[in-house]
């Protein structure tokens, strides 16, 4: 029977971890959780159990989840929360960990480097385990029907997932729109944010901006496109393209090297 960790950065009472647990054991998983106690978006991958006044001590508590074999509720980010479960709290390895069913889209470059969603996936990722992230497109979304085709859909990937071990694919996004009329293999758009904002005597203010702007890049093959027109966005990601570009780089960049080897002669 496979094993997954399941993790959101939504908190532990989000309905759409709730729904997703319950999916991923009905299709035959065991489903532990080890997860945010309260909302923890837009902490990536942030790993630093000083933070938040907790001097490297992190509070733990059990919780009761329809379909969990287990499930825990730390003072943690998702990104800890995924460490703290592979590495102290589960009684097996997972063979994946699956973040979500995120509240709200995450799309593009940007979201990818900023989300809790993302990020507990990366972690699983960096540790050797298939990561699977989970959105839901729809910011506003509350009741548990609108959550349980992404649920759905996350339990037939990750199973998938295990069962093929896809060669230089370590993580998947997922995004669902509410009314999908397809699906899309995508890549991530190259999205920045835009600040909206109005300075104040001592202070800045920052207004909340749309969907529509904050995606803006909507290039046909990306995940924008995709779920700005009804397609379920399906971006897989290979962690490791990151680390090594030093086969691929121009001739100008030997300048670089040239200039530094020249500081060390002086």
């Amino acid at each position: 029977m496979p094993v997954a960790l399941a993790v959101n950065d939504d908190g532990i009472d989000s309905v759409g971890l709730r729904v997703l647990v319950r999916e991923l054991s009905e299709r035959g998983f065991r489903v532990y959780v080890c997860t945010p106690l309260t909302q923890m978006s837009g902490l990536s991958k942030s790993v630093s159990f000083r933070r938040f006044g907790r001097n490297n001590r992190v509070e733990m508590f059990r919780v009761n989840i329809e379909g969990a074999v287990e499930a825990w509720g730390l003072n943690a980010t998702p990104a800890e929360s995924v460490l703290v479960g592979i590495e102290i709290l589960m009684r097996e390895k997972p063979d994946i960990v699956v973040s979500g069913v995120n509240i709200g889209p995450n799309l593009g470059l940007d979201d990818f480097l900023t989300s809790g969603t993302i990020g507990a996936a990366l972690e699983a990722a960096i540790h050797g385990i298939p990561g699977l992230a989970v959105s839901l497109a729809y910011n506003k979304a509350s009741r548990e029907d609108e959550f349980r085709l992404a649920a759905r859909i996350a339990s037939i990937i990750a199973q998938r997932f295990i069962k093929y071990n896809f060669k230089n694919i370590n993580l998947i996004s997922v995004n669902v729109p509410l009314n999908p009329v397809g699906v899309m293999v995508t890549r991530l758009s190259i999205n920045n944010y835009k600040l909206k904002y109005v300075i104040e005597k001592s202070s800045i203010r920052f207004i909340e901006d749309s969907l529509e702007e904050r995606y803006w890049d909507r290039t046909l093959g990306s995940d924008v496109w995709a779920v700005m027109n009804n397609y379920i966005s399906v971006t897989p990601i290979n962690i490791y393209s990151i680390i090594d570009s030093s086969s691929q780089l121009p001739e100008d960049f030997e300048e670089i090297i040239s200039d530094i080897r020249g500081i060390l002669r002086e």
